[in-house]
């Protein structure tokens, strides 16, 4: 990554923290950019129903579930030095040592992380990111924001996909080192993985709606308060007020 680039997501991570102390409700959807949201809305709809959505398709068809399943695991693993550095950020020490437990028991046992063992031994998987560590700062969420391709966020957690790239030490070895294929290849696996676990989720939202961008900003924010409150990711669970 260029300094330019690297200046520019610093920005603009200062940016969206100023518009984060916005005050409203937590817990409620603060969408004061509903009309241009709409819009970049109805932009990933038509990306994902020219692309995502049929390269995912493909995807399933061709790579049998245990595979995905173990590439949705090894792409789990690799994040972990992230997950830990919030764990601490957030003063949590037991989830921290729960991290490098199952960081070191898949590392070994798991094949690298395509397996993941520490789960049948009852350590359950926690997925801490910086957007959850500014929650726990206190850091209100900010205006929601409907973002090209990347879909639905708000300000904090923008900064906090900002945070969570500068300290994923994987994007310092490619940013360093010039490898470019690698990082591009890790990135089409992760919107692979994440199209392949939320497609039918999205499809039958879409389907059973009225209104889908409002059925999908408060899904989105159900699932996102489930994480920053510990309860998992609840985001089917979710769905179930749209049936």
């Amino acid at each position: 990554m260029n300094k330019l680039f690297q200046t520019t997501l610093m920005a603009g991570a200062l940016f969206l923290a100023s518009c984060s102390s916005s005050n409203h409700i937590e817990g409620e959807v603060y969408d004061p950019l509903e009309p241009y949201n709409r819009a970049i809305f109805t932009f990933n709809e038509g990306v994902d129903y020219v692309l995502l959505d049929p390269v995912t398709e493909a995807y399933r068809f061709v790579v049998p579930d245990v595979f995905r399943v173990a590439i949705d695991n090894f792409l789990a693993h690799i994040k972990s030095p992230v997950y830990l550095a919030n764990e601490l950020l957030q003063g949590d020490l037991d989830g921290a040592a729960l991290v490098t437990k199952r960081f070191v028991l898949n590392s070994f046992t798991g094949f690298g992380g395509i397996v993941d063992t520490a789960s049948w031994e009852g350590m359950t998987y926690e997925a801490e990111d910086f957007g959850q560590t500014l929650a726990s700062w206190g850091v209100g969420s900010g205006p929601y924001i409907v973002f090209p391709i990347l879909g639905p966020s708000n300000a904090r957690d923008a900064v906090g996909l900002v945070g969570d790239m500068v300290m994923d030490p994987i994007n310092w070895y490619v940013w360093n080192n010039d490898k470019d294929d690698f990082g591009l290849g890790r990135t089409i696996a992760t919107v692979l993985s994440t199209k392949d676990q939320y497609l039918d989720l999205q499809k039958d939202l879409k389907r059973n709606s009225l209104d889908y961008y409002a059925a999908t900003r408060s899904v989105w924010n159900q699932r996102r308060q489930a994480l920053i409150n510990d309860m998992g990711d609840n985001g089917a669970d979710a769905y179930v007020e749209y049936e």
